[in-house]
């Protein structure tokens, strides 16, 4: 199922898991006009490059169910709440974006309408219909994103961060597995769920009362197709060991 900033991929019914990628595509349609440059857009700022690549290499074989915005971030980031500064952005590391710039409200709530909400509102259709037919206790949220190696003076020589605000347990034991299986994995590093910086997972997973955490990946690390696949494995076989109702399907 599509709209114009999301595509929702429908699952097995019976597993209950739901992954989301705010940050899957830098695509931006001419009528937005923002003047960024295609090396902005082909970085960091424009998309959490390779993301979606290793989420669509083990979801589907899972039987999970994802949802994954079509747009760039810099069009307007649907993982901030819509009272957040970075909601829509007029620069980035100094570098203006002219079509962000001196938007009116109307402008802003036009992309809120168009963009924001009915990405929101496909969460949420897909976590009820999971919850409902599953039960939340079951349920598990995930989101899913990557980061630069390289961020002012942070140390992020590591692969994958597991971000958590209210459940830590969860969060732990998908830190011991992935460790386990070999990756570099901190917890709320280089951004942290106690800071505020798991906006979807939070939200939602709030809302709908079922598990929840985030997933940020080492883009430094993603750069090669074959770690990418190699890691992709590796989801797919933690995945169903942190959560062995999977085998219900």
């Amino acid at each position: 199922m599509r709209g114009e900033n999301y595509v929702v991929r429908r699952g097995n019914p019976n597993v209950p898991i739901l992954v989301t990628c705010e940050h899957a595509s830098s695509e931006v349609p001419e009528e937005f006009a923002l003047g960024a440059s295609k090396e902005l857009l082909a970085s960091h700022w424009g998309s959490d490059l390779w993301a979606e690549d290793v989420l669509l290499r083990f979801a589907p074989q899972l039987g999970a169910t994802t949802v994954s915005a079509k747009l760039s971030r810099l069009v307007l980031d649907v993982n901030r709440g819509l009272q957040d500064d970075t909601l829509i952005r007029t620069e980035c590391d100094g570098v203006e974006i002219p079509g962000n710039a001196d938007l009116t409200p109307a402008q802003i709530e036009d992309r809120v309408d168009r963009l924001w909400r009915p990405y929101h509102a496909a969460i949420d259709t897909e976590l009820t219909r999971l919850v409902s037919r599953l039960g939340g206790e079951r349920v598990v949220f995930f989101t899913f994103h990557s980061f630069s190696p390289d961020y002012g003076d942070s140390d992020r020589d590591f692969d994958v961060g597991v971000l958590f605000d209210a459940h830590e347990d969860l969060a732990a034991g998908v830190k011991r597995a992935l460790t386990t299986a070999g990756l570099r994995t901190r917890l709320n590093e280089p951004y942290s769920g106690y800071r505020g910086q798991i906006y979807s997972a939070a939200v939602h997973g709030e809302a709908h009362e079922v598990s929840y955490f985030e997933i940020e990946l080492n883009q430094g690390v993603l750069e090669d197709e074959t770690r990418r696949a190699k890691i992709a494995a590796i989801f797919g076989q933690v995945v169903p060991a942190i959560f062995p109702h999977l085998s219900d399907r």
